[in-house]
């Protein structure tokens, strides 16, 4: 490119071209920006997609709980949990911590045989399958902001932990 036509001119108005260069690069900059969180977005940094969806099994295999990484405050969020046991044997599982406290059950599918809370936990009975599975589903909602908590357990040695992030 001609030399001069980077050069600042004064007719017909004063311009700075250093200064215009500068300007466009951080407009570019911010395009790119813009750019990278909608794909983020879409991908599900803020709720509902790949980088959100999360699924955690204890050690011995009994137990799967699929959930929300990332949510926002007020919306619903699904939490599935998934037991092995006994072939036409009721399992219990006991459910507790900030993430049960602090959101509210809004569906529990299908309703427990019996439920109790036990200590700052809920204790829930659920029959099984022909193949030994049971499997809960939960619609939760909560106001709170910040990171919440679960622990669900079958049994001493079959407990999964997990958190969810809730941005305002």
């Amino acid at each position: 490119m001609p030399e001069d036509e980077w050069a600042s001119r004064r007719n017909p108005v004063q311009e700075d071209m250093s200064m215009q260069q500068r300007v466009w690069r951080f407009e570019r900059v911010g395009w790119y920006v813009l750019v990278i969180i909608v794909l983020l977005a879409l991908a599900g940094l803020f709720g509902n997609g790949p980088l959100s969806d999360a699924e955690v099994v204890s050690p011995d295999g009994r137990v799967k709980v699929e959930y929300q990484r990332l949510s926002r405050s007020g919306t619903t969020d699904n939490l599935y949990i998934t037991v092995r046991g006994e072939p036409g044997q009721p399992v219990e599982i006991e459910l507790e911590g900030s993430l049960l406290r602090a959101a509210s059950i809004e569906t529990m599918q299908p309703e427990p045989q019996r439920s109790m809370s036990h200590g700052p936990a809920l204790l829930l009975q659920l029959g099984t399958h022909k193949d030994g599975v049971a499997t809960l589903y939960l619609t939760l909602r909560s106001d709170h902001v910040g990171t919440l908590e679960g622990v669900v357990r079958a049994g001493p040695r079959s407990a999964v932990h997990f958190s969810t992030f809730l941005y305002p």
